[in-house]
């Protein structure tokens, strides 16, 4: 498992545009990794510019832009951050596609945005889904401040690869801060054959915990679980509430869970529970996809 390096942080200029700015400088002072601090710019709406055709847009978005930079600049070099390697950038473009652009050129490791509580950050909404289903590095939706000092990761998992991608960020997590990471998987019976498939709509027998035993010794003996102390729980009920209801239980730091990232069935099955639980929960969500690359804290 590499080592994470590089931190990239969608910055609103809002406060959850700090929360996920301070939450990514825990990380990377862990990591001794680096911080790239972007911020973009959206263009005037077409509707202004016919209302006000004598407003010179293209200037007043270059002088915002310059201003936001020097605004980045001297974020850079508050305390938490004054220590660390930090670069910073604004830019006028569409959020999602210039952060993942940005990312990709610049070789990150981790993306981070925030998250309001009432889900009203920059982020959120068409531009925060898109980047949690497009990024190919593990995205980090922070709604409340990543601390120093021990974690509880909630990790809901389905015993396929995916989910034991984000498994392993999670006990990579808590390896770094210490605390205890929760396996959880939740029984949801109310699948059934769609009869799109051709047949009656059919009712799929439950499992008894006991029956997933040998799903769980096998899922667990292929993470790196040694010196880390973990539980897991199996519960049942609709996949996405109970595993909010669950992260609140047990008052989790961070959610790690596996989304494949991509629309169709697939997307349907794995990527509307990743999408859920971040609008239900209020704690932290790490997604991650199954190519994505994988890091750890030293």
């Amino acid at each position: 498992m590499n080592t994470l390096q590089r931190i990239i942080i969608g910055h609103s200029l809002l406060p959850d545009g700090d929360v996920a700015l301070r939450s990514a400088a825990v990380l990377a002072e862990r990591a001794k990794a680096a911080l790239y601090i972007l911020h973009v710019v959206e263009p005037y709406p077409l509707y202004q510019k016919l209302r006000f055709p004598s407003v010179p847009a293209t200037a007043m978005l270059e002088e915002v832009t310059l201003k936001v930079r020097a605004q980045l600049t001297d974020l850079a070099r508050i305390p938490p951050l004054a220590h660390l390697h930090v670069e910073t950038d604004a830019r006028v473009g569409k959020p999602f596609l210039d952060l993942l652009r940005t990312a990709r050129t610049w070789g990150a490791n981790l993306v981070v945005v925030g998250v309001s509580s009432r889900g009203e950050g920059r982020f959120l909404g068409s531009s925060g889904e898109r980047v949690l289903r497009k990024a190919t590095v593990p995205v980090l939706l922070a709604k409340r401040e990543l601390t120093v000092g021990p974690k509880t990761v909630l990790v809901p998992i389905d015993f396929s690869q995916c989910s034991r991608k984000a498994a392993e960020e999670g006990v990579a997590v808590v390896r770094g801060f210490g605390g205890k990471v929760i396996f959880l998987h939740v029984m949801d019976f109310r699948y059934i054959y769609p009869a799109v498939y051709g047949a009656e709509p059919v009712f799929i027998p439950p499992l008894t915990p006991a029956e997933l035993e040998p799903d769980w010794q096998e899922f667990l003996s292929e993470l790196p679980l040694k010196g880390v102390k973990w539980e897991k729980q199996t519960r049942e009920g609709r996949a996405a509430p109970t595993i909010a209801d669950a992260a609140l239980e047990m008052g989790a730091d961070l959610v790690a869970i596996g989304t494949h990232g991509r629309t169709g069935l697939a997307h349907v099955l794995l990527g509307s529970v990743a999408e859920a639980v971040l609008r239900l929960t209020s704690c932290s969500v790490l997604t991650v996809r199954p190519e994505a690359f994988r890091f750890e804290l030293p």
